[in-house]
């Protein structure tokens, strides 16, 4: 499994934000809607794609996964992902006497998760033998833990996002290009809730990735090596 946050530029470093209070008492009256900003999440549905076309060595291929393979032993199905966050801010911006620019968000749309998760049986096992539905039937407990914990942590991460509107804003710049990194800055903003819920996918698809495992596993079928297997290299 892949997950990976969205690429974030650094916009703060650009930005003069003081205070809040320093920063309301220079900028105008906000607009109504910018005195109750609203923050909406979407959390994304994941389209499965089940997918045969890799052997033991093509899924040993993946670096970037949360999922291990035991000690001598090869990786026979891997779940991939690459939740990403994604933001549209509306806000509304207002130039000051000396040059300067008061912005103030207004609506914040955001949306969590992953479109598409490939979910891989290696090649080596024909479709419906014990070795396939084995391998398979532990693929979808990563299926469900990964969206378990993306369910679990939105709530969070739509906290973070409300937390930083109103930490953030009003907000003073004297570069009108900060409006178009303002999804950015948000972004960097719930990195730390973010970076929680990579350590908790980790953890909890480590627990049906143990040593012990793969042992009750390879009890269950007797053809986990058919003749003509490559197995992946060691690295």
């Amino acid at each position: 499994m892949r997950c990976g946050v969205a690429r974030v530029l650094l916009g703060l470093m650009l930005l003069a934000v003081l205070p809040d209070g320093a920063a309301m008492a220079q900028c105008v009256p906000p607009s109504a809607a910018a005195r109750n900003p609203t923050v909406h999440l979407d959390v994304l549905e994941p389209r499965l794609v089940y997918r045969h076309d890799l052997d033991l060595r093509g899924l040993a291929s993946f670096s970037d996964t949360f999922e291990t393979a035991p000690a001598e032993g090869a990786i026979l199905g891997l779940t991939r992902r690459n939740d990403q966050v994604s933001l549209r801010v509306r806000a509304d911006s207002v130039s000051l006497p000396d040059g300067r620019i008061c912005i103030w968000a207004e609506d914040i749309q955001a949306m969590v998760g992953d479109p598409e998760m490939d979910v891989y049986v290696a090649a080596n096992y024909q479709v419906g033998t014990c070795e396939y539905n084995v391998v398979l039937q532990h693929e979808n407990q990563h299926v469900a833990i990964n969206r378990s914990v993306l369910q679990a942590y939105a709530p969070r991460i739509g906290a973070g996002l409300r937390e930083a509107v109103h930490r953030l804003f009003p907000m003073i710049t004297t570069h009108r290009e900060d409006l178009q990194r303002l999804p950015d800055i948000l972004i960097d903003a719930i990195r730390p809730v973010w970076g929680s819920m990579q350590r908790e996918l980790r953890e909890r698809n480590g627990t049906i990735d143990t040593p012990e495992s793969y042992r009750r596993t390879a009890t269950l079928c007797t053809n986990w090596f058919p003749p003509g297997t490559r197995m992946p290299s060691r690295r």
